[in-house]
C-alpha cells in the first residue's frame, strides 16, 4: 500500500467583503469553503488589517459567479476587536 498524506494547506484567496458586523461577515470568494471549517481571515478596513478566525456557516454559489460565504467570528484579538468596533461605528 502506498503511503498517503492528509492535512490542510494554507493559501491566500482574494475576496470581497459584502457585509460586516461584530459577529461575522459575508464574503464573495472565487472558491467554495466547506461549512463548519474554521479559517483565518485578514480584513482590510480602510488600510488597516484586522485578523479574525471565522467558522464558515454557509457557502452558496453567487448569482454572477464565485461563492457567497457567510462567516461567524469565533476568535479575535481584543485589539483587533476594538479596531473593528471603531470601524463599524464610523460607518
Amino acid at each position: 500500500m502506498k503511503p498517503r498524506l492528509r492535512g490542510t494547506a494554507r493559501a491566500e484567496v482574494p475576496g470581497r467583503l459584502l457585509d460586516l458586523s461584530l459577529g461575522g461577515a459575508l464574503l464573495h470568494l472565487q472558491v467554495p469553503l466547506p461549512e463548519g471549517e474554521i479559517h483565518d481571515f485578514a480584513l482590510d478596513l480602510d488600510g488597516e488589517t484586522v485578523w479574525v478566525q471565522g467558522e464558515v456557516r454557509r457557502c452558496r454559489e453567487a448569482p454572477r459567479g464565485g461563492h457567497e460565504v457567510g462567516v461567524q467570528f469565533v476568535g479575535i484579538d481584543p485589539r483587533d476587536e476594538r479596531r473593528l468596533k471603531a470601524y463599524l461605528q464610523a460607518r
